[in-house]
Formats: structure tokens, sequence, C-alpha cells
């Protein structure tokens, strides 16, 4: 008979406990940022009504995720973003002043081919303004995502910035009237930086584009650079229409106030940048690491002001910007800014016989009261094999507690770093912890 095999799904993974050191560091650098911004914290529910998720991507985004019927037939799913969610919560808020800034870190599902920092289970890091018509809150987000990637030690990045009405509207002066083949082409734009010239045209040729149309679409995507030379020229190399007028309008004063906030140096032009999502209506942009572009996006986002009108009863403008954590810690893994992280115990306790049991919980208690990750041997072995365990589970501070050490009021302290053992009192040995660990 064959031993059951228990696995993990495709495209799933366990977080052990060093990764899950690292990730709680990395939520609290976010959190920091989101706190300093004004961003109230909540977490949307992770399962909606199917019709809820169909509402924002329509019938088809069934194959991207995972939905199901409950016991009582009702269709559910895993939400595949943060946006949702939090967009649902607050569509009938009424009560609530505007503007509206609110931010989440979760977990999210999507039903996608499993690949390089890519998992079927991820998790997010998510922040929504409601409210604002104004590019000073597109500018606030996109500087709200550099400082959280400058906390990280992620200094070396890059946002790009687009608008989507200027993708639009380009496509409609070439003749794309229908929405699905409007869809299908942004789509291709979208992966324009990830894939090769000739597949790209041949994707454009593959969707109906005549040869002419497929130069002229590659030569609007290839526009780009710094904003102080590109923005000047935009106007002049672009055809004209009322959506791409408001394009740059849009786009021209979002990085007016990207600059007051001091993130101009940051900031890229590129028109490649449109976002794949549909509901995106505005200004769009990307973040990238400059030194390890192969991991993709660090964070994106952009404007969706028709997002509210489906899940409520009004029209509420709105812009966001989320960031995926599995490839933001690659990025920081590559060029090492992780610090020294570690959950062992900082001190072990260990009993020389069972005469002093109740005196070597109190010095635990004691240390673990003052903030110390402190622990002792549950199954209370001798004191030779309590020592072989501390130092196997690389403790740093080993604390010695025997009836010898007690009756002249003291303790003996072991630094596992450097080899020295001495008596202190027992009565000083949380002092005595913070010296050594300082």
């Amino acid at each position: 008979m064959s031993e059951t095999q228990f696995t993990l799904p495709r495209g799933m993974k366990d977080i052990e406990p060093e990764e899950m050191t690292k990730r709680i560091w990395l939520a609290d650098k976010i959190r920091q940022v989101l706190w300093s911004y004004g961003f109230q914290l909540l977490e949307p529910s992770p399962v909606e009504n199917l019709e809820t998720l169909e509402a924002k991507s329509g019938p088809g985004v069934r194959e991207e995720i995972y939905w199901f019927k409950d016991k009582a037939g009702r269709n559910l799913g895993l939400r595949f973003d943060l946006t949702v969610g939090m967009t649902r919560m607050i569509a009938n808020r009424f009560d609530l002043p505007e503007p509206i800034k609110i931010g989440c870190i979760g977990g999210v599902w999507r039903y996608d081919e499993p690949q390089y920092a890519r998992y079927r289970y991820h998790t997010q890091w998510d922040a929504e303004i409601y409210g604002v018509t104004e590019p000073t809150a597109d500018a606030e987000i996109i500087s709200l995502g550099s400082d959280i990637l400058d906390k990280v030690g992620l200094k070396d990045h890059e946002v790009r910035v687009s608008n989507r009405k200027l993708a639009e509207g380009f496509l409609q002066t070439i003749g794309v009237r229908s929405q699905e083949e409007l869809e299908r082409l942004l789509r291709i734009i979208d992966g324009m930086g990830k894939k090769g010239p000739e597949q790209i045209e041949g994707e454009l040729g593959r969707a109906g584009l005549s040869q002419d149309k497929v130069k002229r679409v590659m030569g609007f995507a290839d526009i780009g650079g710094d904003a102080d030379k590109v923005l000047p020229d935009l106007e002049k190399k672009l055809p004209k229409n009322d959506l791409i007028s408001k394009g740059l309008q849009e786009l021209t004063g979002t990085i007016d106030n990207v600059d007051s906030l001091g993130k101009r140096s940051k900031v890229q032009v590129d028109l490649r940048i449109v976002r794949g999502i549909s509901y995106y209506d505005g200004t769009v942009f990307e973040a990238y690491d400059q030194a390890g572009e192969d991991v993709g996006a660090v964070f994106g986002g952009g404007r969706f002001d028709k997002l509210c009108r489906i899940y409520g009863k009004r029209d509420m403008p709105a812009t966001g910007v989320a960031g995926g954590y599995e490839r933001l810690m690659i990025s920081l893994e590559k060029k090492g800014l992780f610090p020294d992280l570690e959950q062992n115990p900082q001190v072990y306790v260990a009993m020389a016989g069972e005469d002093v049991r109740d005196e070597t919980i109190k010095v635990m208690r004691a240390l673990r009261n003052s903030g110390l990750r402190a622990d002792r041997d549950l199954k209370e072995r001798p004191l030779k094999k309590q020592m072989d365990y501390a130092a196997s589970a690389k403790v740093r501070i080993i604390v010695i507690v025997g009836p010898r050490e007690l009756k002249e009021g003291n303790v003996r302290l072991r630094d596992m770093k450097t080899g020295e053992e001495r008596n202190v009192p027992k009565n000083r040995v949380v002092e005595e912890m913070a010296k050594i660990l300082a």
C-alpha cells in the first residue's frame, strides 16, 4: 500500500519562518507610510458574490479567478484584487467625508499560470483615494508608492506614467470603434514592454490592423522619456481629438503635482503604460526597480472614476495603487536590503535542577514582560540537553538558573556570541540583557 502524498495545489506556496519575518518587517514599513499619508487601514471580505466580481471585469473573469457554489447553491468567488472590495465597501457610504483615503494589506487569489514572482495566491498592499477629480490625488498616490519603495530601501526606482485617454483617443483616430476591439488593442499595447517588436507587430496584425496602422501604433507606444523633454512636444506628436486633449491635460497636471511633492525625478512618461484592466480610465502608472526590471512592475495603478457607480448610487472619482509582496521581496533580496531579522528567542532560560523550576519561570516571565523574546525547555530535560538545544536554536544569550547562584542572589549569563560567562544579580538580569543586545 503506497503512502499518501499530501502536496500543495499548483501555484501555492508555504511561507517559512525566515520569509515570514521579512514579510512582517515589510508590512510594518508599508503601514508606516500609509499612516503618514493619512490613510485608514481596513480589509474587505476575502469572499464575494460572484456577480460583484463580474460587475467589474465581466463574465470572462470566471476563467481567471477561483469561484465556486456554496452549500446553498450561491455563486461565490475569492477576491482577485483589493480594489473591488474596497470600492464596494464605500460606494454607498454617504456619511464619509471626502476625500476618502483607505488602504489595505491582504491576500488575493488568481487562477493564473504560475510563473516567476507570481503565485495563485499572493499578498498585495493597496491604497485608494475616493472623491477627488483633481490630479492632486493621482500625484498623491504616485508619491505614496514611491515613498514606500524609498522606505524599504529600493531608492533606485522609476515610475512610468501615462494616461489611458491618450491611448484610447489615438486608437479612435485610426478607426477603432468597438469596445471589444479597443480592449484587445489596449491589452496588446500593455504587453509591449514584455515582448519583442516582431511579436507585437504580429499580434497587432492578427487584431485586424493594416501594416500602416501597425506602424502608427508602434510609433505611438514608442513615445516616452523624461517628462521635461517629452511633454512639451507631446501635443505636436499626437493626433487631435477631445479625448487626447483631455488626457494631455490630466497627464500634465499629474506630473506638475508630482513635482510639488518632490518626486519629479522619479517619474518618466511612457505611453505603453495603459494597464490591462478595463476599469482604468485616466492617469495610469507602473513602477520598476531599475536594477531588477526582470521582476516586472513592483507597483501599478491609476484612475478608475466609473467603478464606484457600478457598486453604488453615485459617481465618485477614484484613483489608487497596488503592489505585490512577492516581486518587491525579490528585488529587496537581490539588493541585500533586508536587515538581519530573526524570530528565534533572544534569551533561553535554562534550569539546573527541578528545585529551581519556579525561579526559572519567574526569570523568564520578567524577560518576556520587558519585551524580549525569551523561552525555556518545556520538556524540562537535564541542563546539558537544554544547553545543546539553545545552541542549535541559535539563541544569543543563555541564562542559567542554578541553586548555588540563587543562594547568592545571582543567575549565570552565557553570551553565545563571545563565549563569555559571568554571574549577574537576579534582579538586574533584564538590565544586563538590554546592554548585551543593544
